[in-house]
């Protein structure tokens, strides 16, 4: 992933993918771009996502932990225009989970679904099963609460047949 903001036509953003520039109100697609930069792309834009949810959280946890910067949550919440209870999220999230405990493989959500399990050593597993079974954030809280998780929520594409969970 390009990690330099770049500018096509005025338009500033981050280049994920080969023709595909992420902006701040979407992405600018520019040509004709084929299905394997399309997928790239997607896998970057989920991560992006993922990792600026982490990132708003570390950030905030940072200023919470710096008394001498003041209200911090009125400055983040003028700054980010998230609500209130998004930062809180974000900051609870961040506590909970260092950095060096966050599973890569899956979402920001999978971590936040998975908080319900206070005991962190089985919250981990749990984070570390979903990666390894592509579990979805649902079947995370199903996890937790004991339902079993369903046996196969494939989905297959009708254009060329790839199935996910």
């Amino acid at each position: 992933m390009n990690q330099a903001l770049t500018s096509t036509q005025d338009v500033e953003g981050l280049q994920i993918g080969d023709g595909i520039l992420m902006t701040p109100t979407g992405a600018v697609i520019t040509g004709e771009i084929s299905f394997d930069n399309y997928c790239s792309s997607l896998q970057t834009c989920q991560a992006v996502a993922n990792g600026a949810l982490w990132t708003l959280g570390d950030l905030l946890l940072y200023g919470e932990n710096r008394g001498e910067w003041g209200d911090m949550y009125s400055q983040a919440l003028d700054l980010t225009q998230k609500s209130y209870s998004t930062l809180v999220q974000a900051v609870r999230l961040s506590k909970a989970y260092p950095p060096e405990t966050r599973v890569q493989e899956v979402s920001w959500s999978h971590h936040r679904e998975a908080l319900a399990e206070k005991d962190s050593e089985k919250r981990h597993a749990i984070l570390i099963r979903a990666a390894a079974e592509g579990l979805n954030r649902e079947s995370v809280r199903e996890l937790i609460v004991g339902a079993p998780p369903p046996k196969s929520r494939a989905t297959t594409c009708p254009q060329c047949g790839h199935q996910w969970q």
